[in-house]
């Protein structure tokens, strides 16, 4: 009898995007949304709060590499951002945007348009103390990970407050979260190094993962995906690697990037042939490199290319495409998911 070996769950496809700080680029990208129209939005936060927020917008593209525009800008104003931190699609195809800093949360039409926003600082209900994630259920109900009030709270698509769960002594600092098909909650709870799992009503289920660097260990998550089949997809940042449970919690796969170029940037270095010969100078794909912290997962992702270098969220798309949102290299490293 021959045993044949299941595949791997990620399998790498290509990557998207390079940095730029206006129009057909990212420039740090925190998030991005893959819409139910074939377009992605992607979350450029910037390294800027309260300076010049150069690069600060959100890029409208597809994955056929073109650039459809983009919108947003730096300020404290009515639809402006100082702090975003994640996007999401809602009812209507509209865009949804949290920012930390303004403790808010923005609605923008497909095309960019501001159209509303709710939220002011506090731990009162229906306050917000800086908002990070972002989903809806599939009732059209909007889940917020209000980070420093340790809770969940849930508003209506356009802003009225509904309920709020999760508490100091659950949640320390939850950041993304996301549903599954059954409407059940995955929180990525930042500060206790773990995924929580939350029926539709609120209530706890369980949990997964603990403090550490080994299979099925999280340092910091940023983001859980769920696919079909109750697989969790995890944005393991502090870790530098993507890590893929089953749906009992097993451990079955961690990804540390496997990044090319991009068509964009290949262009941009066929264009700028000196730029391109530097680069090839620098051989950012070198693995033997004597790192004066071999165990410092940050500083060997930052000198070879290929790896995720501060990956910050994912999505998953209908058609089983998880996008990796990569902030330090100003990318998206794309992989098809399998069975």
């Amino acid at each position: 009898m021959v045993i044949r070996q299941k595949p791997e769950p990620l399998v790498y496809e290509r990557t998207l995007g390079m940095s730029v700080m206006e129009g057909k680029g990212f420039y740090y990208p925190n998030d991005a949304a893959v819409s139910s129209n074939g377009k992605i939005y992607v979350l450029n936060r910037s390294l800027e709060a309260r300076g010049s927020g150069r690069g600060m917008r959100v890029t409208i593209c597809d994955s056929s590499d073109e650039f459809h525009g983009d919108f947003g800008e730096f300020g404290e104003g009515p639809g402006q951002f100082m702090w975003p931190s994640a996007i999401a699609e809602g009812p209507g195809q509209n865009i949804y945007v949290t920012d930390e800093h303004l403790h808010k949360i923005m609605m923008f039409s497909p095309d960019g348009l501001f159209l509303k926003e709710w939220g002011e600082l506090g731990s009162e209900a229906g306050h917000l103390d800086s908002p990070s994630g972002i989903a809806f259920n599939s009732a059209g109900e909007l889940f917020v990970s209000d980070t420093y009030n340790n809770r969940i709270q849930v508003f209506t698509s356009s802003g009225e407050y509904v309920r709020s769960f999760g508490s100091d002594g659950d949640l320390n600092l939850p950041w993304r979260l996301n549903f599954d098909s059954s409407d059940h909650l995955y929180v990525a709870d930042w500060g206790n190094d773990r995924i929580c799992k939350y029926n539709p009503d609120g209530h706890f289920i369980e949990s997964y993962g603990e403090t550490g660097d080994g299979e099925g260990e999280f340092l910091h998550p940023a983001d859980v995906v769920i696919d079909d089949f109750g697989r969790m997809f995890i944005c393991d940042w502090g870790n530098e690697r993507i890590q893929v449970l089953n749906a009992d919690g097993e451990f079955l796969q961690m990804n540390l990037g496997q990044s090319d170029l991009s068509p964009w940037a290949a262009n941009f270095l066929n264009i700028n042939v000196e730029e391109g010969q530097a680069r090839e100078r620098s051989d950012l794909h070198k693995k033997d490199i004597k790192f004066a912290n071999p165990e410092d997962r940050h500083e060997i992702s930052s000198h070879i290319e290929e790896y995720f270098w501060s990956p910050m969220a994912l999505s998953l798309t209908p058609d089983g495409h998880l996008y990796v949102i990569e902030s330090n290299r100003h990318r998206i490293q794309i992989f098809k998911t399998v069975i």
